[in-house]
C-alpha cells in the first residue's frame, strides 16, 4: 500500500452536558483527524483524540507524534497490514483506522475475511448521571420507550442510603426486565464497597464499575462480594489489561481503544478475554463520529450480546461528520458490507 498524501486536521467538539468521571469534569473533546490518500485516490480517515486525565499523552504530544507517523507513511510502502506502532495509543488508533479504511477500499473481501467481522446488532447502555430522582426516572422512562434495556447508573453519593433508595425505587418503578450497571467512579474503600454491595444484591446488578480507588481494594471487593466487578478507569494501557485479565478475579473489562493501544491491541485483548472467560465491553472515550466507526467494528468482534458503551450520538453540539452509527431501538447495527463508510468531513 503506497500513501500518496497524508495530513491531519484539528477539531474541537463541545459536549451538550459536562461529563463527570473519576478524574474531573469534561466539557469538550479536542483531537485530530488523520487523512490518508493512496495512489488510487482512496481516502482513509482515522481519529486521534487523547482523553484528558486518562491518556498518557497530551494533545501536543499526539500532534508531534502524528507528524512523525506522516513522515514515515509517506516515505515507505506499507506492508499487507495496518499496524503502525507509536509511542502513543491515540496516534496508533488514528493511523490504524486510516490504514484499515484504505485497505478495505482496495480489497474489501480480503480484509473483511482478515478482520473476521460479521453483521451484528449491538445493544448499547444508556448512562444515567447524578440528578434528582424525578429527572432520573424520566430519563430511564424515555430511554426504555426508545428501546434501551441496559442502564449504567452513577452512584457513590456521600450518603450511601440515597444510592440504595434510588436503586430500590428504580426496580419498583421499572421492574427487573431492564439491566442495571453501577458506576462508582472509585468513591469507596474496599470495606465500604463490600458493605454497600451486599445491600445492593437484591437489585440484580449486572456489574459494578470501579468501586475503589486502588486496584488492590477492587480485587478484594471482587473476592468478597457476589456482584461482578468491572474495571474501566484503572485500565491505562494494553499491558494493564493483559495482566488483569490473566491474573485477577475481575469478570468485566470496559475497554477504551483510544487509550489502551489502538485497534490491533484491542482485537488481541478481545481474543485473550475469550480465552480466559472474561467479557470485554467496548466503550467510547467521547470520540467523534469518525472514531466511533472503529469502536462499533470492534464491538462486533466480541462473543457476547451484552450492551457496549457507545451511546454518544447526542453528546456533542455539532459533530465533525454524520454519525453512521446513531442509536436506534437501543442498539447500533454493524453491517460489514458497507465499510469503509463514506465520510462527509466538515473540518477540511
Amino acid at each position: 500500500m503506497k500513501i500518496k498524501e497524508a495530513k491531519y486536521f484539528p477539531f474541537s467538539l463541545k459536549l451538550k452536558i459536562p461529563f463527570v468521571n473519576s478524574t474531573g469534569i469534561l466539557t469538550e473533546r479536542k483531537g485530530f483527524v488523520l487523512k490518508l490518500t493512496d495512489v488510487f485516490g482512496n481516502i482513509g480517515y482515522g481519529e486521534c483524540s487523547p482523553l484528558p486525565g486518562f491518556s498518557t499523552e497530551t494533545l501536543r504530544d499526539a500532534e508531534q507524534s502524528l507528524n512523525k507517523i506522516i513522515s514515515f507513511l509517506l516515505s515507505s510502502k506499507q506492508e499487507d497490514d495496518y499496524n503502525v506502532p507509536s509511542d502513543f495509543s491515540s496516534v496508533t488508533f488514528a493511523a490504524e483506522q486510516a490504514l484499515l479504511n484504505l485497505a478495505l477500499a482496495q480489497n474489501k473481501t480480503l480484509w473483511l475475511e482478515k478482520l473476521g467481522v460479521e453483521d451484528k446488532v449491538i445493544p448499547v447502555n444508556a448512562v444515567i448521571g447524578f440528578d434528582d430522582y424525578q429527572n432520573i426516572f424520566d430519563k430511564i422512562k424515555c430511554k426504555i420507550e426508545l428501546g434501551y434495556t441496559t442502564f449504567k447508573i452513577k452512584v457513590g453519593r456521600d450518603n450511601p442510603y440515597e444510592d440504595f433508595e434510588l436503586l430500590e425505587t428504580i426496580r419498583t418503578n421499572f421492574g427487573f426486565d431492564i439491566k442495571l450497571r453501577l458506576d462508582v467512579n472509585q468513591k469507596w474503600t474496599s470495606d465500604e464497597a463490600i458493605e454497600y454491595l451486599d445491600r445492593f444484591r437484591a437489585f440484580e446488578i449486572e456489574y459494578v464499575e470501579e468501586p475503589c480507588e486502588f486496584a488492590c481494594s477492587t480485587f478484594r471487593t471482587g473476592e468478597e462480594t457476589q456482584i461482578p466487578i468491572a474495571l474501566d478507569d484503572s485500565l491505562k494501557s494494553y499491558f494493564d489489561l493483559v495482566n488483569f485479565i490473566a491474573d485477577s478475579n475481575i469478570e468485566y473489562f470496559v475497554v477504551k481503544p483510544m487509550i489502551v493501544g489502538g485497534i490491533s491491541a484491542t482485537k488481541r485483548i478481545i481474543k485473550l478475554a475469550e480465552q480466559n472467560n472474561r467479557k470485554i465491553i467496548i466503550s467510547s472515550a467521547f470520540e467523534s463520529a469518525i472514531g466511533k466507526q472503529a469502536l462499533v467494528m470492534l464491538a462486533s468482534l466480541t462473543n457476547h450480546s451484552l450492551a457496549h458503551g457507545l451511546d454518544t450520538s447526542e453528546c456533542f453540539i455539532n459533530d465533525i461528520c454524520t454519525d453512521v452509527y446513531s442509536v436506534k431501538k437501543g442498539s447500533v447495527e454493524f453491517i460489514s458490507s458497507v465499510i469503509p463508510h463514506k465520510t462527509d468531513l466538515r473540518i477540511q
